[in-house]
């Protein structure tokens, strides 16, 4: 989620629709002057005399950017590199129980209340302005987790027979606890717009991630707004916003489980119990081609994100 996203719009559809209705010579108007004069945010100069225009190779993006750089508005590098941590922690509802491809959820042979993940991963993202106020990226990522749960499993009206030999106990009333790892490749889109010193953003992405403990791959949904004011506070110059975040996740958690003599595999379909949780963050700009962004995330689902980026 880059915030020069955010920053990004707030020109857009003002710049665009100004750029539209009046020629290249006019002089910024009020609705075009900042809030914040002194702040070294760039999205517009307000000032008409100043020369906002990088001779850069990679001004042939975004579309339209150099007619806005004409017009005294200062766009964010259009390409993007980012490094990423973020950990999340959050309970995921339970679907299918599945013991050796058998369903043992519905005749009420197995129960899982609820599992309960904890997450973290390391990402690294190349994104680009397509157009002033659209961003496109593609996601790497490496992720690491631990999933734990109640689970009470009686196999006996499943497995008679097996369950007849001795040694072997169908009575199952323990806790799992399975560590995992997954590759995460993605692709995600950022659409942003504002005015003034103040902006609003919608991000949508999609991951899938190959986890070592299932024969599926692990998909994921993510769609995240933000409203948010961009500026100067002291030595601060930045972005700070609040938030909502919604998370759709799939995932199967394969589970050995020894009874005995014999071991049978459960397979564990859970999702995301809540998906909706809040956010609140900032963004420092160091210059223009560096920027922190640390983010933390509140309800059922808690998270920590942590990002660098250096645009060019």
């Amino acid at each position: 989620m880059k915030l020069w996203i955010f920053i990004l719009l707030f020109w857009t559809l003002s710049v665009h629709a100004d750029m539209q209705a009046n020629p290249p010579d006019r002089k910024p108007d009020g609705a075009t002057q900042r809030e914040n004069p002194v702040s070294t945010i760039p999205y517009e100069t307000g000032k008409d005399s100043t020369n906002v225009c990088e001779d850069r190779w990679s001004n042939f993006l975004p579309i339209w950017g150099q007619d806005a750089c004409e017009r005294g508005y200062v766009l964010p590098r259009p390409f993007g590199i980012s490094v990423g941590y973020m950990h999340q922690d959050q309970p995921f509802d339970v679907g299918d129980i599945l013991i050796s491809g058998i369903d043992v959820k519905a005749p009420g042979v197995a129960v899982v209340d609820e599992v309960q993940n904890e997450e973290s991963t390391y990402t690294l993202r190349f994104d680009a302005w397509i157009l002033p106020f659209w961003n496109v990226y593609g996601i790497l990522g490496r992720t690491s987790g631990d999933a734990n749960g109640p689970l009470k499993i009686n196999l006996e009206p499943v497995f008679p027979l097996l369950c007849s030999f001795p040694g072997n106990d169908c009575l199952v009333d323990t806790t799992f606890a399975l560590k995992y790892k997954a590759d995460v490749v993605g692709f995600g889109t950022t659409i942003a717009g504002g005015y003034k010193d103040f902006f609003g953003m919608v991000d949508y992405n999609r991951t899938r991630a190959d986890l070592d403990i299932s024969l599926t791959d692990a998909r994921a949904t993510v769609i995240s707004s933000r409203i948010g004011w961009n500026g100067k506070l002291g030595g601060f110059t930045g972005v700070l916003w609040v938030g909502a975040m919604y998370q759709d996740i799939a995932q199967t958690l394969d589970l050995p489980l020894d009874i005995g003599d014999s071991v049978l595999e459960v397979s564990i379909d859970q999702s995301t119990q809540s998906p909706w949780n809040y956010l609140v963050g900032g963004q420092w700009d160091i210059n223009r081609s560096f920027s922190i962004l640390a983010e933390l995330g509140f309800g059922k689902r808690k998270s920590q994100m942590l990002n660098f980026t250096y645009r060019f």
